[in-house]
């Protein structure tokens, strides 16, 4: 079965690209534009890791993530999140937040399958 991988980010451009890059790695790849609806999507679509916007309007995407870690039904579902901050100031938001994996906006293309891979890795 193929990983499963679900992109939260209120950019539709971002968005298009995670979903590209993931795809062209034969992934299967749901979309949210918000967070709304995140915690039923994952458990519906068996969902092994999420990709997060850390900016995003509602609800930031490190915080989702601890929200995700504190959630009993998720099991270990496996997190990226991705940012267009300092590499400094997103390593402390992972550590914060408990996602397995960071990868910069700059750097979707060259490093994204590979954070999502290691990030899946943790997934139960």
């Amino acid at each position: 079965m193929n990983l499963r991988a679900l992109i939260i980010d209120d950019d539709d451009i971002a968005r298009e690209l995670l979903r590209s890059s993931l795809e062209d790695a034969k992934l299967d790849v749901f979309e949210l534009p918000s967070p709304i609806g995140a915690t039923k999507k994952i458990i519906d679509e068996k969902i092994n890791v999420v990709v997060l916007d850390v900016m995003m309007p509602e609800v930031s995407g490190d915080k989702l993530a601890k929200m995700l870690r504190g959630n009993p039904k998720m099991g270990r579902v496996g997190i990226v999140l991705v940012s267009s901050l300092a590499p400094e100031e997103l390593r402390k938001l992972q550590r914060e937040s408990g996602a397995d994996a960071i990868v910069q906006k700059a750097r979707i293309r060259q490093d994204l399958v590979a954070a999502v891979r290691l990030a899946s890795k943790h997934s139960s």
